[in-house]
């Protein structure tokens, strides 16, 4: 009975995997789905989530109804509104529902379950426990998708990874600008990640350009998977300093190599008033 875990950075496009994956045979797949008790420890949080998952597999194929996240009762490829012109915060249009999944199932149906900030802050018991998978994306891609979104990464926090993750909570609460504490966000992300098995961890790059290639070992009995394209970020967000992110960025870069080692000369690039940030001998951190 494959259970899967799936988490990843806010708007590095986990919710966009999930569709992929609800579209396949035999396969259900939940966005945040568990209400974890942010009181009860790491322990009591990684049992409560293998008895949402024992819950769930029975409720799936008695036919029963399943929770998830919906957008108007929906199953969809993104939870916040597109990019406006007016430069207001993007709504996150997502609810909490019941829903029932109108496919065959049988006793082996995978089941995958994401939550990007509790599966983040108990990757390290989770691992030992489930096959979790990470999602990554370009790391300023994300932060300026941070800029947009009317959600807690855009004020630099990320509630309930820091319920589960006390040491990065006391980070934060001594960093008093914004930009800082959503650096200190991705690099915990990106650090927490690289300690998972490297066949374990998707760019959101690679499987735009070749979903099927990249998400066999995730769903090897998948047909097909839709056609994606990827979009250039600067295009996207007309209104985000992508310079200043890139200099918010440098200290956390051999971080960031890890995943995308060519990751400096590809933003010297884009960059339009000459960015200096990969040349101001700034001391790298990593953790």
């Amino acid at each position: 009975m494959p259970d899967i875990l799936v988490t990843g950075m806010p708007r590095s496009g986990t919710t966009l995997l999930l569709s992929l994956l609800n579209a396949q045979p035999n396969t259900i797949a939940l966005a945040e789905p568990i209400a974890l008790d942010c009181q009860g420890g790491r322990l009591r949080a990684v049992e409560e989530i293998g008895s949402f998952m024992r819950r769930v597999r029975k409720a799936a194929l008695s036919h029963g109804l399943v929770s998830t996240k919906l957008v108007n009762g929906a199953v969809t490829d993104n939870f916040a509104e597109p990019p406006n012109v007016e430069g207001r915060l993007r709504r996150v249009l997502a609810e909490t529902g019941e829903l029932h999944f109108e496919k065959s199932l049988n006793d082996e149906f995978t089941l995958v379950v994401k939550h990007p900030a509790e599966f983040t802050a108990l990757a390290d018991l989770l691992v030992h426990e489930f096959k979790i998978y990470a999602l990554v994306r370009d790391p300023i891609a994300v932060l300026a998708a941070w800029q947009t979104v009317d959600m807690p990464v855009n004020r630099g926090h990320m509630p309930m990874m820091e319920c589960f993750a006390p040491d990065l909570r006391h980070r934060l609460e001594g960093v008093t600008q914004t930009l800082e504490r959503q650096v200190a966000l991705i690099e915990f992300q990106l650090s927490t990640y690289s300690k998972l098995p490297p066949e374990q961890i998707i760019r959101y790059e690679d499987m735009v350009a070749d979903p099927m290639g990249t998400l066999h070992a995730l769903c090897p009995t998948a047909e097909r998977f839709t056609a994606l394209s990827e979009f250039n970020p600067r295009d996207r967000y007309p209104k985000v300093d992508f310079d200043a992110l890139a200099e918010a960025l440098s200290p956390i870069v051999p971080v960031i190599s890890r995943f995308y080692p060519d990751w400096k000369e590809r933003w010297a690039k884009y960059s339009q008033a000459g960015c200096s940030c990969f040349t101001s001998g700034r001391t790298a951190r990593e953790q």
